[in-house]
C-alpha cells in the first residue's frame, strides 16, 4: 500500500533529524533541523515510492547488484488489468480493500476535526485592524528590517490576548492593542514577520496534511510538535542574532508573559509566542545559548543532511508497484483472478499449424518505448566496449499461425539504451488467442 510506504520513509528520516539535532545540538542549530523536518514533509506529502523503479534500478546497477526476479502466481498478485477495448479489471487481495476503507475513514474523521478548528481560527480574520500610530510606525520599521514588501494587515486581538500570525496567501498579524511597552511591541512584531517572512503559516499547514494523511502513524503527531519546536528555537535564533544578553533576557521574559495570559481554557488559535511549560523552557535555553555557527559546523550539518536524505530515499525502494497488464483478453483477466489459476493462461485449445507467420519480437521498455529485436542477438565490438545504461521492461516475443491464432510470451529483460544489448532476466507469461488482433 503507497500510503504506508510514505509513512515509512518520512518516519525513518524524522527519527534520524530528530537524533542528529539531539545528541548534536552543540554543532547543529535549530535552522537546520527545522529545514530538514521541512524537507522530511516531502517524503510524507509526495508518493516517491509510486515512481521508485528507475531510481532503485539505478541504484542496483551503481552498487553492483543484479535484481532478482521474483516469479509470483499472478492469481496472488495485485494487478490492474486492462483490455484492448480500455476496460478495466482491478484484482487488488482482501486485505489492500480492508487498508483502504479504514484509512479513507481515519482520513475522512481526521479532516472533519481539522475543518472545525481552522473555521474557528478564520474567525479571528474579522477583528478590526490596529488604529494607533506607534504600532503602525513600528511594523513599517520591523517590515524593513526583515525585509518584507508586499501588504501584511495588522490586526488587533480581541478575545485572546496574545501575538499570533494567519493566513497563507493573505497574511494577518494580530497583537494585543494595549498593555504592551514599546520594546515589547517590536520584539512581538519582529517575531512574528520572520514567520511570515520564511511562510511558517504554509508549512504549519503541510504539517496538519501530513497528520491527515498518516494518522494511523504516531510518529507523525511527534512530528508536528518537533516541528513547532524548532519553527520557534530558529526564529528565535533569528531574532536574538545581534542582541546582548541583557536585550535577550528582556525578550525572554515576553515570551513568558505571554505564556502565563494565554490560558488554555481560552485559546482559541495558536500563538507562536507562547506553548507548553516544556515548549518555553527549551525555548528560552536556546535563545541564550544561541550563536553562529563556524564553516566547518555548517559544513558538517550539511553532509549530514544529505546523508539522511540519501538514507530517506532507500526506503522509497521498499515499494512495489501493482503490476499492470495492457492489451489483454476478458477471458484472460477472468481466469486470472481466479484464485485456483495457474501461471500458463489458456483461453481455449489451440490447434497450431506448422506455419507460422506475421512474427515478431520486441522490447518494451517500462518508459513505454518499444523497440524492435532480431530473434537472433548477434554480439559485437561495439557492444562489448560500451559503458552500458540499461533500461527495464520486458521482450515480447508473438507468433501467429496460420489458423488465425496467435501466441505471445513475456520475458523480463533490460536492454542498453546506448548499444541496444538485451538481458534476458526470466520469465513471465504467456498470451495466447484464438483470433490474432495484433
Amino acid at each position: 500500500m503507497l500510503i504506508l510506504a510514505m509513512s515509512l520513509s518520512g518516519s525513518l528520516v524524522f527519527l534520524a533529524i530528530v537524533l542528529c539535532a539531539v545528541f548534536g545540538k552543540k554543532v547543529i542549530s535549530p535552522g537546520w533541523a527545522y529545514s530538514m523536518l521541512k524537507l522530511d514533509l516531502l517524503f510524507f506529502c509526495l508518493p516517491f515510492p509510486k515512481y521508485n523503479s528507475g531510481y532503485k534500478y539505478g541504484l542496483l546497477r551503481i552498487l553492483g547488484i543484479r535484481q532478482q526476479w521474483d516469479m509470483n502466481d499472478i492469481a496472488t498478485m495485485n494487478f490492474i488489468g486492462i483490455e484492448e477495448g480500455g476496460r478495466l479489471h482491478i484484482n487488488f487481495q482482501t486485505y489492500i480493500i480492508v487498508m483502504w476503507f479504514v484509512w479513507v475513514c481515519g482520513l475522512l474523521l481526521a479532516g472533519a476535526k481539522n475543518l472545525w478548528k481552522y473555521r474557528e481560527a478564520k474567525a479571528a480574520v474579522g477583528n478590526p485592524q490596529v488604529s494607533q500610530s506607534n504600532y503602525l510606525e513600528i511594523f513599517e520599521r520591523v517590515k524593513k528590517e526583515v525585509g518584507i514588501k508586499k501588504r501584511i494587515v495588522l490586526l488587533c486581538a480581541d478575545e485572546v490576548e496574545t501575538v499570533c500570525t494567519m493566513g497563507v496567501f493573505r497574511k494577518y498579524v494580530i497583537i494585543p492593542e494595549r498593555g504592551l511597552t514599546e520594546e515589547e511591541i517590536y520584539y512581538s512584531l519582529k517575531h512574528e514577520l520572520i514567520h511570515v517572512k520564511r511562510a511558517d503559516v504554509a508549512w504549519r499547514y503541510l504539517s496538519l496534511l501530513a497528520i491527515l494523511l498518516h494518522w494511523f502513524n504516531p510518529l507523525v503527531y511527534l512530528f508536528f510538535y518537533a516541528m513547532s519546536v524548532y519553527c520557534e528555537q530558529s526564529c528565535d535564533a533569528i531574532l536574538v542574532r545581534d542582541l546582548d544578553k541583557a536585550a535577550r533576557k528582556r525578550y525572554g521574559n515576553l515570551i513568558i508573559s505571554m505564556a502565563q495570559d494565554d490560558g488554555l481554557d481560552k485559546r482559541k488559535y495558536r500563538t507562536y509566542l507562547s506553548g507548553s511549560k516544556k515548549m518555553i523552557k527549551w525555548r528560552l535555553i536556546n535563545m541564550m545559548e544561541s550563536r553562529k555557527r563556524n564553516r566547518i559546523e555548517r559544513m558538517a550539518s550539511l553532509l549530514l543532511g544529505v546523508a539522511i536524505l540519501f538514507g530517506g530515499s532507500l526506503s522509497v525502494c521498499a515499494y512495489e508497484n501493482p503490476q499492470v497488464i495492457s492489451g489483454a483478453e476478458a477471458a484472460f483477466l477472468e481466469t486470472a483472478q481466479d484464485e485456483k489459476a495457474a501461471r500458463f493462461f489458456l483461453m481455449e485449445e489451440i490447434q497450431y499449424s506448422e506455419e507460422e507467420t506475421l512474427n515478431y519480437m520486441k522490447f518494451v521498455g517500462n518508459d513505454g518505448i518499444c523497440y524492435e529485436l532480431p530473434e537472433i542477438q548477434i554480439p559485437s565490438t561495439e557492444k562489448a566496449g560500451c559503458i552500458h545504461s540499461y533500461v527495464s521492461g520486458c521482450v515480447v516475443d508473438h507468433r501467429k499461425y496460420s489458423d488465425g491464432s496467435c501466441k505471445t510470451d513475456y520475458y523480463y529483460a533490460d536492454r542498453c539504451s546506448k548499444c541496444g544489448r538485451l538481458e534476458m532476466k526470466g520469465y513471465s507469461h504467456t498470451e495466447t488467442s484464438t483470433k490474432c488482433t495484433h
